[in-house]
């Protein structure tokens, strides 16, 4: 099996080689022949089948123990359960990479698979640049990270060293492969935008095929990105689910710039504007998530998340230099065809709250990538090693954040062009009074502290303009329909008619719903330590803590110290819940973990963690923390991604670029 998975990565390899010259030499022809473009159509889909069948070989690998090879006996050991045998594919350097060459080629097929819809002339480059990024990861894996190598070792391992304890939970069976599906998807729209530059097809045409299959690619990451946190928030047992960390900025930062994308490509496809700042903003989506694979991977960065330090890192750099001299010389190259139709005439019109929008967005990126490239310029310069910390991102970022939302209610509300006083005041009273209430009445309520008392009126003036805007197309629909204004039947045909719109609205609705989340989680958190001994209580807020016992646990790939604490109200002392926060020991890895105990709640949730046990063996010292509608985090971000779903997935019509399609998916993010 590991000769089989050798030989199809080298297959890969050499198809996507393939690809990439054979595309450039088809698209440079003056006339594209359809047989050479379907050829490269099959071997673009062919790199993807080759690709499956050598991360399937190493999956075999896994689970049938095969520690003959280095990779299987690093990751794995006989004790863990198999979903943890699948996890491990993907838990160290070598797996992740072939996962997501696979991945990249993936997405390569699918849109093979849909390019006999795209216009001819774009298509033979298309090929070359997606089986480009292939090309490279492939190369990185067969050569440099190739995890079919056998163990140096003249004896067979009877047992493997086991995969790294913080990486053994459910959640990176789907958080990893949900990111890289994030990052992988962004691939496409780099792949179009640079066929479109190379052959001189400079029409809108691939500028909406682009914003769909960014939509996707943001989509997947969105929801890798939460689950990330997720996975922090229950494994970590700090209590929280954001740490600024640098690898969790990486994969922020992408996020960040396609969002930028989505809402300014709007401004193209409508006006013909912000030609150059679209291509610079998929350029540099993209570049971002070779970026964050180079962060990952190089160990010039401390993190939890991050793999062992490598030598790798160089060939980022050199892929990363490369992309962009060659997408700067192609913009010098188009120059001409990239000049904006109109200008924006008015900063009170969609086109400038989108373009003030972009700039917020790229602000925060700059001070994210600031934040985590600083520890290095330091030591660079000064041969010291200065890190910041969350204080820094949070008195950035915080602000910013709060006026991303701000832009993100006028503007679908706004006017194109120009927008009167008299419309503007129709639009934004009504929210702006019903903000301004809400912050009093949290004044009032003992909410002082400025940032979050804005940050919830800001949420509530975002949520109104929304609903003033439903408000508005219903009304509208109603005058044709003749039925009651959010009768069924209005609605469904208003969503039929306007589903991308709305659609939209979904994914920003899930926004403020998180921001509302976040803050009261931030704002309004209580940690406290204790310590108990059987039968003693602690309070805190409405809860109380009575610590029952705590026993040894012997698993087959762990012991632990399991506590059972009883969780009660306050007020009436009814018993809640159970909660059970452990202490684990890895037998194989000699490491200890923390298992923290979650009572999830619309509320809040209450977050246990057992620290440690004294030296008397008598009393437990313990953690707990009451995080304020922190589960809403988690809807808001389901809510997203639903929201994504709905943009992105054409319903009921072909995907073929045409006039109609140009006028319904004009309305979006």
């Amino acid at each position: 099996m590991v000769e089989f998975g050798q030989f199809s990565l080298c297959l890969a390899w050499l198809l996507a080689l393939g690809g990439v010259v054979g595309g450039a030499l088809v698209g440079s022809r003056s006339v594209v022949v359809p047989a050479r473009v379907e050829a490269l159509r099959r071997v673009t889909m062919l790199v993807a089948v080759t690709l499956g069948i050598a991360l399937a070989a190493l999956g075999y690998l896994f689970v049938t123990n095969d520690y003959s090879v280095q990779y299987v006996w690093q990751y794995s050991n006989r004790d863990m359960p198999w979903i943890y045998k699948i996890t491990a594919i993907w838990g160290g350097m070598d797996g992740s990479m072939l996962l997501w060459c696979f991945l990249v080629a993936g997405f390569g097929a699918c849109v093979a698979a849909r390019s006999l819809l795209y216009p001819r002339p774009l298509v033979p480059w298309l090929y070359s640049f997606l089986n480009s990024s292939t090309l490279f990861f492939t190369s990185i894996t067969l050569f440099l990270t190739n995890p079919f190598r056998y163990l140096k070792s003249p004896v067979v391992m009877p047992d493997g060293n086991g995969l790294n304890p913080l990486l053994q939970n459910e959640y990176m069976a789907i958080h990893p492969p949900m990111l890289y599906l994030g990052f992988t998807g962004l691939a496409v729209p780099y792949a179009f935008c640079m066929a479109a530059l190379a052959s001189g097809h400079m029409s809108n045409d691939w500028i909406r095929l682009t914003r769909r299959w960014t939509l996707i690619g943001w989509t997947f990451l969105t929801a890798g990105i939460v689950l990330g946190g997720h996975w922090a928030y229950l494994e970590l047992g700090w209590g929280g689910f954001w740490a600024w960390d640098p690898v969790e900025n990486a994969s922020f930062l992408p996020w960040l710039s396609a969002t930028a994308f989505l809402h300014s490509v709007m401004v193209q496809e409508r006006k013909g504007m912000l030609k150059i700042w679209n291509v610079f903003l998929i350029v540099l989506t993209y570049a971002l998530t070779v970026f964050g694979t180079f962060l990952t991977r190089s160990g010039i960065v401390q993190s939890v998340h991050a793999f062992a330090s490598t030598d790798i890192g160089w060939t980022f750099l050199a892929y990363l230099s490369t992309l962009i001299l060659l997408a700067v010389g192609l913009v010098i190259y188009r120059s001409q065809d990239l000049k904006p139709e109109r200008s924006i005439e008015s900063i009170f019109s969609r086109e400038a709250v989108f373009l003030l929008n972009n700039l917020v967005l790229l602000s925060i990126c700059f001070a994210v990538l600031w934040g985590v490239m600083f520890p290095v310029f330091s030591e660079a310069v000064t041969g010291e090693k200065q890190t910041v910390g969350i204080p820094f991102f949070n008195a950035v970022n915080v602000p910013l954040f709060i006026a991303l939302v701000l832009l993100m209610g006028v503007g679908p509300s706004i006017a194109w062009r120009r927008s009167s006083v008299p419309q503007m005041i129709r639009s934004f009273a009504v929210p702006f009074v019903g903000a301004f209430l809400v912050a009093g009445i949290l004044v009032w309520a003992g909410i002082v502290e400025f940032y979050p008392v804005l940050a919830y009126a800001v949420s509530f003036f975002g949520i109104m303009t929304m609903l003033g805007e439903v408000q508005r197309g219903l009304s509208a629909q109603k005058s044709i329909t003749h039925a009651g204004t959010w009768s069924p039947s209005n609605v469904a045909t208003l969503w039929r008619r306007q589903r991308i719109k709305y659609g939209a609205h979904i994914i920003h609705f899930g926004v403020l719903v998180m921001t509302i989340a976040i803050t009261a989680s931030m704002a309004h958190k209580i940690e406290r330590e204790f310590t108990l001994a059987p039968g003693e209580r602690f309070a805190v807020g409405r809860f109380s803590l009575e610590l029952n016992d705590f026993r040894e646990v012997d698993e087959r790939n762990y012991q632990s110290i399991q506590s059972r604490v009883t969780l009660r109200s306050r007020t009436s002392e009814e018993p809640l819940e159970v909660l059970t926060p452990e202490l684990r020991f890895y037998k194989k890895n000699k490491e200890t973990t923390t298992e923290v105990a979650l009572r999830m709640g619309q509320r809040e949730d209450v977050y246990l963690v057992l620290a440690g046990i004294d030296e008397t063996g008598a009393k437990a010292s313990m953690k707990v923390f009451i995080n304020p509608l922190q589960v809403w985090l988690w809807y808001g971000a389901l809510i997203m991604v639903f929201g994504g779903i709905v943009v992105a997935v054409p319903v009921g019509r072909s995907a073929r670029v045409s006039s109609s399609e140009q006028g319904r998916v004009s309305q979006s993010v």
